[in-house]
């Protein structure tokens, strides 16, 4: 069985990060941010939503899944990563 890969330190902090949506104020920049890294890495997934729009699905209090929908100011954010080919910090 091959060893899992320990995450970086940014990685962690990520994790911690998105394990306190809901708490401590982020802007959105910084929530798409974790969230985008967090879905590379898959943590979260995209989800579609009945009205053509997604959302991410994202762990919850007690691992009930969430989902949280992207505000259009973390879309900018989102599309702006896209476009730059925005890789994992390692």
């Amino acid at each position: 069985m091959a060893k899992k890969k320990k995450k970086s330190a940014l990685a962690q902090a990520a994790t911690r990060k998105l394990a306190t949506i809901g708490g401590p104020k982020m802007s959105p920049e910084e929530v798409a941010h974790v969230l985008y890294h967090a879905e590379q890495r898959g943590e979260v997934e995209r989800v579609p939503l009945e009205d053509g729009s997604w959302a991410w699905l994202v762990p919850g209090p007690n691992g009930q899944p969430q989902m949280l929908k992207p505000t259009p100011e973390m879309l900018t954010v989102i599309h702006r990563f896209e476009a730059e080919g925005h890789v994992a910090h390692e």
